[in-house]
């Protein structure tokens, strides 16, 4: 086994350290997409909507990056994950493209208790082909460094955005205004 690799086992301490709560996304360069989700204490009817049936969402703003905002085991729990795809670029080089070419998209939710850093749950979640192309499709000009033709955002600014859109609606209403 590579000594990079990262091992997540239900019952087990997050080898990743996640900061804060709600939902982190992140690529690798081969387009796999890992969510890890962090829950104070979550309760055992959110272990087990975990595992349910997810639906997927972009919240779409003007001269911004579509926000991927899911529905965890029905639409009472919402989680966002906003993502700054410049950044994610600096991390796994081409994760679009190989993202887009995969036969199917899958994404590994990994659903972390905050207060003590064990893995809850572990689900794998299939996403709808036309959720991925437009997450790439909306991602694709804020991938690089910013020109006279793009706009990309550093780390405070990505997050003071996100932060507004979020001071604007409830996650129930982001949801049920998205596409």
């Amino acid at each position: 086994m590579d000594s990079t690799t990262a091992r997540f086992e239900e019952g087990q301490p997050c080898p990743i350290k996640v900061e804060g709560s709600g939902g982190g996304l992140s690529f690798s360069p081969a387009g796999d997409m890992l969510l890890l989700g962090a829950v104070p204490s979550p309760s055992q009817a959110q272990i087990e909507s975990w595992g349910g049936k997810w639906r997927a969402k972009l919240v779409d703003e003007s001269e911004f990056p579509s926000i991927p905002i899911f529905a965890v085991g029905g639409e009472e729990w919402i989680l966002e994950a906003p993502c700054n795809p410049s950044a994610l670029e600096k991390e796994a080089p081409g994760f679009c493209e190989a993202l887009f070419s995969r036969e199917e998209a899958t994404m590994v939710a990994i659903l972390v208790d905050s207060d003590t850093n064990v893995i809850k749950k572990i689900s794998h979640v299939p996403l709808d082909e036309l959720f991925i192309e437009r997450m790439v499709m909306s991602w694709n000009p804020f991938r690089h460094e910013s020109n006279d033709y793009n706009k990309s955002f550093g780390a405070e600014e990505f997050s003071g955005r996100v932060q507004e859109i979020f001071k604007m609606k409830s996650s129930k209403e982001l949801w049920t205004t998205s596409w």
